[in-house]
């Protein structure tokens, strides 16, 4: 189950509470919303519930691959996930939270890509991929391009935006 903890009251509190297992969550820019992932169905699909519990779940994306929400724009329009099943290994996808809602990739290729953070301005996201053998750090402009810049030149992972955008951090492949 996901469970919210306040760190200023040092409370916590259960938030999701079905049977099956909930696993990855992300907070939306405003604070007011939760996007989780849930396998209530056999796979890993994705839900979001006002952020104070109160109102009832609601299903964003349900299909027949695990899915794991990794990051929300800053707008609050689109969702970045991590998509993985036994033959496409990991990929990132971009799930638009109006319209028909229909995800769309944002890397989709052999190597595995995961897990990736929107810059605090929208317009680029940071992600690894091991492309080159080893997990490396890349930044790609969003909407996508096909551009794309490597960060890191020995191995790294788990990139994450500064909040002005002007730095990106990373683990690099000694853990610092």
């Amino acid at each position: 189950d996901i469970w919210l903890f306040d760190i200023a009251r040092g409370l916590r509190t259960r938030f999701t509470f079905d049977p099956a297992d909930e696993f990855d969550s992300v907070w939306s820019p405003d604070g007011s919303r939760v996007v989780f992932n849930s396998r209530r169905k056999g796979h890993f699909d994705l839900y979001q519930k006002a952020s104070s519990g109160a109102g009832a779940e609601e299903e964003l994306l349900a299909d027949d691959v695990d899915k794991f929400p990794v990051d929300w724009s800053p707008d609050g329009r689109f969702i970045l996930i991590a998509v993985t099943a036994p033959k496409i290994g990991w990929d990132l996808w971009i799930l638009p939270l109006f319209g028909d809602r229909k995800p769309l990739p944002f890397l989709q290729t052999p190597f595995n890509e995961s897990p990736g953070q929107f810059s605090p301005d929208g317009r680029w996201i940071a992600y690894s991929s091991n492309e080159s053998g080893r997990p490396e750090v890349y930044v790609a402009p969003y909407p996508v391009t096909g551009a794309k810049t490597a960060v890191s030149t020995a191995g790294g992972s788990m990139a994450r935006w500064r909040r002005d955008g002007r730095e990106l951090y990373f683990i690099s492949s000694d853990r610092k």
